[in-house]
């Protein structure tokens, strides 16, 4: 019962150990997502500030683009059209000629706008384009335009008259023309869109369109990107490259300035390279790949420290249970020895003979307790990774052949009989004490395991470069899946832990680490006659022996 409450105690422990380390996994993750929201948080905040600044990008173009058209386009060429019209009461065909060529910088200059001037009589709606061969196609829309536009009688220097939707994008300008003589009159021009476009870029490239202040004078309009489109979505101008998705901010010229540019949009961004001149600590990058990457680092470290502490349970279970078997081993020739001697010691022995069966047993249980325990010094050894060997250059068969002898002493005329087949002249280095001890492990594992009664085959032979050991039994084998895992350590197969066969579960791993020591190998296989073959292959070495013997060819 103390032994259970103990194991119970320690799995309990265990179990709490693994919610402590989930649950730091879990602390983990949520730390993880935590970090990842501030993060994001954070470059939301960043990418909203230069969604802001791209605003005011953008209403810095639409204010330079109305102001650069309105003003210095469409006013001053308007004006000159009145009072051209005003003086020869009519505009000729030599009118584009003389504005390009007038004296007026100015006026010069917003000339270029024009694709073609017209006059309107607003009491005769007559319509009479100069130097338009296309004249005959005005939209009628334009007349209705033109109606409403003097019916207005609005008081400003000029009014702009846009396409409708569903129409080629055209622009006209319109102005009155008072005259005692002739009445009112609408004179304007059709606006060049080739000519519009270099405006608009060079009220852009005066200056940067973020101001000094905010930029550090550094924010050029080489990280600026805007794109201006038409009434139907067809870019105009465009200044840098393509805005970016995500940074963009599109905004109407709507009335700006007497409405220029009415229905057209302009869509501005400003290069998030240049973050960090306009925005504290500039545009944090996604560190979601790191924060995963540190996630899975935890989570792989923590599966490790369960798989390592599984590991650990399994082996402590199996060390209780050698424990266990290790004693219950003990125990057996302990109390046939002290039975024995007490029986000696008590003189309760009737002749000579009983007493010389009570010592052979005495003998034969010390013997059996000599090897258990040496078989426990040498697991100490291999565990420490100690090398006790002292090798010599001996002939195999004598050895083997003085183990049996001794071992069949120790079973006392048991259910199992050995035969040996012992090649002989097969020579190898090879520590005595070392041998005898593979030999007496694997005969001991032949006599537990194997059926009763049978026979037990102890061979030795030749096998290339190397010298073939082999015990074979009568029992039930070991299945081919199990093979190799009887010689790990404590290690037994489930059909023994549930027999009434006891075991350390460290005699094969003795002898596999013995037999690796000497540069062989182990293995066990299916006998002849259906039973276990544990086979053991050491390298053979050239015969030492005095000039008087020699030794058959053939056993080499």
């Amino acid at each position: 019962m103390a032994g259970l409450s103990f194991w119970r105690s320690r799995s309990s422990r265990t179990a709490l150990i693994v919610v402590l380390l989930l649950v730091s996994l879990i602390t983990a993750g949520l730390i993880v997502v935590q970090a990842q929201y501030s993060a994001s948080a954070q470059r939301a905040a960043a990418e909203g500030v230069l969604r802001d600044y791209s605003g005011l990008v953008a209403d810095a173009v639409i204010r330079r683009s109305a102001v650069e058209v309105g003003y210095y386009g469409y006013s001053a060429l308007s004006a000159a059209l009145v009072s051209e019209f005003q003086r020869t009461r009519r505009l000729s065909s030599e009118i584009s000629a003389k504005l390009l060529s007038a004296q007026d910088v100015r006026v010069k200059r917003a000339a270029t706008l024009a694709k073609n001037y017209f006059q309107w009589d607003t009491a005769t709606h007559l319509l009479a384009f100069v130097g338009d061969p296309d004249s005959q196609e005005t939209p009628t829309w334009f007349r209705e335009k033109l109606v409403e536009v003097s019916a207005q009688r609005s008081d400003a220097p000029f009014q702009v008259i846009h396409s409708q939707p569903g129409y080629p994008r055209r622009i006209f300008v319109t102005a009155f023309a008072r005259s005692t003589q002739m009445g009112e009159s609408v004179v304007g021009f059709e606006v060049d869109f080739a000519k519009l476009g270099s405006w608009i870029g060079a009220s852009l490239n005066r200056q940067p369109l973020v101001p000094a202040s905010l930029g550090h004078g550094k924010v050029t309009n080489e990280f600026v990107h805007v794109i201006i489109r038409d009434q139907g979505g067809a870019p105009l101008y465009s200044l840098g490259n393509t805005p970016r998705a995500g940074f963009a901010v599109t905004k109407p010229f709507a009335d700006t300035y007497q409405g220029v540019l009415s229905g057209f949009e302009v869509e501005a961004s400003i290069d998030p390279q240049i973050a960090r001149q306009i925005v504290v600590g500039g545009l944090p990058r996604s560190r979601l790949w790191l924060f995963l990457a540190l996630l899975a680092l935890n989570a792989a470290i923590i599966v490790m420290a369960i798989l390592q502490l599984r590991r650990e349970m399994l082996f402590q279970k199996l060390r209780d249970e050698f424990v266990s078997s290790v004693s219950h081993e003990l125990r057996t020739p302990l109390t046939q020895i002290r039975m024995f001697a007490e029986t000696l010691l008590l003189e309760r022995v009737r002749s000579i003979e009983e007493q010389q069966r009570s010592l052979e047993i005495i003998d034969r249980e010390a013997r059996r307790l000599s090897q258990l325990v040496e078989n426990v010094l040498q697991f100490s050894r291999m565990e420490k990774k100690l090398d006790t060997l002292a090798k010599e250059n001996r002939e195999l068969a004598p050895l083997l052949q003085e183990t049996v002898e001794d071992f069949t002493s120790m079973m006392n005329g048991g259910e199992s009989r050995i035969e040996t087949r012992l090649h002989p002249c097969l020579f190898a280095d090879v520590d005595p004490g070392s041998l005898r001890q593979i030999l007496i492990n694997l005969l001991d594992n032949a006599v537990k395991y194997g059926r009763k009664p049978q026979q037990i085959i102890v061979g030795l032979e030749p096998r290339g470069a190397a010298a073939c050991l082999y015990v074979e039994d009568e029992g039930p084998g070991v299945p081919p899946p199990d093979r190799e895992r009887v010689f790990q350590r404590f290690q037994r197969l489930d059909r023994d832990r549930q027999s009434s066969i006891t075991g350390t579960g460290i005699g094969l791993s003795v002898v596999r680490d013995l037999v690796t020591r000497h540069g062989g190998t182990c293995c066990v296989t299916i006998g002849e006659r259906g039973g276990a073959r544990f086979i053991v292959e050491l390298p053979l070495s050239s015969p030492s022996l005095p000039k008087s013997q020699s030794c058959p060819r053939a056993a080499l």
